[in-house]
């Protein structure tokens, strides 16, 4: 919700520059009573921002991964912003009769797309950006509060876990894991990767099966958590969550990496610590 604020506010930014200041011929439009004509490139402007906000990341999910997204992504995707609402703006003009389409006019629609959006787009999601940041670090807050507080009681209901057996696709590989001391599982490509403890280490085993696989013939552990298309976590050994504008992420200790939770399992691991 607090994203598609922020973009409404850009939309109506970019229309009411336009009404007020009249910029770059605009004012003719007044003069022949088509206001609504600057009103619509800021209805365009918030279509295609939400479509690169909310669907893209959709339909490119690998691009998207909260894992691998890093300050170069985050000025390429503004610059994405540009080109795409100016094409946008660009067939709207078109469409009314506004402009005709030639390699000047295409010239000039993204440099006033750029002069007009680039501020109100940067500081929108630097907005968003707060907005999660203050969101993510009070509920991790809770979260590793209510770790800390259930702790014993944890360990109480973890003694009494059975242990379980996990088969390889051709069904000629098993192994035999007590959830005691399974920490997560993690696809890579064809195989996972199996992470338990073993006294004071860590333990790795390699299989050859699907995460979705494991996942279903486990299903009855609520507290296996699928927290990103590629971990299936055990919430029970959780050392301590963290989280940032990207995400939450759960710690395990003796493991270097964080494990990512996806935005869409988000709400699900909040439910886990309720």
């Amino acid at each position: 919700m607090q994203l598609i604020f922020s973009l409404v506010g850009v939309g109506l930014f970019v229309s009411l520059f336009l009404v007020i200041f009249q910029p770059f011929g605009s004012s003719s439009y007044i003069q022949e009573g088509r206001i609504w004509v600057l009103w619509g490139y800021g209805f365009v402007t918030f279509l295609v921002l939400m479509f690169d906000m909310l669907l893209l990341p959709r339909i490119f999910p690998g691009i998207f991964d909260e894992t691998k997204w890093n300050v170069f992504k985050g000025i390429l995707f503004q610059f994405w912003h540009i080109i795409s609402i100016g094409t946008a703006n660009i067939f709207y003009s078109f469409y009314i009769g506004g402009r005709e389409l030639s390699f000047s006019t295409v010239a000039g629609f993204f440099l006033i797309t750029l002069s007009i959006g680039f501020f109100p787009i940067t500081i929108s999601i630097l907005s968003i950006h707060y907005y999660l940041l203050k969101k993510y670090a009070e509920s991790t807050r809770k979260i590793n509060e209510r770790i800390i507080s259930s702790e014993n009681q944890r360990k109480e209901d973890i003694e009494k876990l059975p242990s379980v057996v996990i088969t390889s696709e051709s069904g000629k590989e098993k192994i035999e894991i007590d959830l005691n001391d399974l920490l997560f599982i993690k696809s890579i490509d064809n195989y996972v990767e199996v992470y338990r403890k073993d006294r004071e280490n860590i333990k790795i085993i390699l299989l050859r099966s699907s995460l979705k696989r494991i996942e279903e013939n486990l299903k009855k552990y609520p507290f296996l958590f699928r927290c990103h298309r590629t971990y299936l976590a055990n919430v029970n050994n959780i050392s301590r969550v963290t989280g940032n504008s990207q995400g939450y992420k759960l710690i395990y200790d003796g493991v270097e990496y964080y494990i990512p939770v996806s935005r869409s399992s988000s709400k699900r691991l909040l439910g886990l610590f309720s």
